[in-house]
């Protein structure tokens, strides 16, 4: 039998008996996937915005997986990972609310329109409460083509 032939049919199959049971993955694998536009009741930023809010001390939330954290950031981000169904599944209202004041604005980023752990993020702290949340979008690689300072452009001289 080959496995790689199978496969497919065995994912799909899962997830059509998933679905007739109204369970959903939330978080998109498929490569062509486009995070949403926008997020009910967050505001969508661009990169200037963003960097606007950073400078007014906004916090800022990076739901990626740790090692994509630690290879670029924005300073001074969290990293509370968003990754349901997982061990390593972080970003709860607690988790959250122990790091970000409900009254504070927090904006959510990821890895651009093909990730949706901001998206989600987002939704989820507007569901759970935050007052002034903001979806950036064009996330990391926005940040950084927009050429503002990351986690690694500090370089501490000798």
């Amino acid at each position: 039998m080959n496995f790689a032939k199978v496969l497919p049919l065995l994912t799909a199959g899962l997830l059509v008996s998933m679905s007739s049971y109204g369970i959903s993955l939330p978080v998109k694998t498929d490569k062509s996937y486009v995070s949403p536009e926008t997020v009910a009741g967050a505001t969508t930023v661009d990169a200037a915005k963003a960097h606007e809010l950073w400078k007014n001390r906004a916090w800022f939330v990076d739901p990626r997986k740790p090692e994509q954290y630690e290879a670029g950031r924005i300073p001074g981000s969290l990293n509370i990972e968003y990754d349901p169904g997982t061990p390593d599944q972080q970003l709860t209202e607690a988790s959250l609310a122990a790091e970000v004041p409900k009254s504070e604005p927090v904006v959510f980023y990821c890895n651009a329109a093909g990730c949706d752990r901001s998206s989600w993020g987002a939704g989820l702290a507007v569901e759970w409460g935050w007052q002034e949340v903001y979806y950036f979008r064009e996330g990391y690689p926005g940040w950084t083509k927009a050429g503002y300072c990351t986690a690694w452009s500090v370089k501490r001289r000798k």
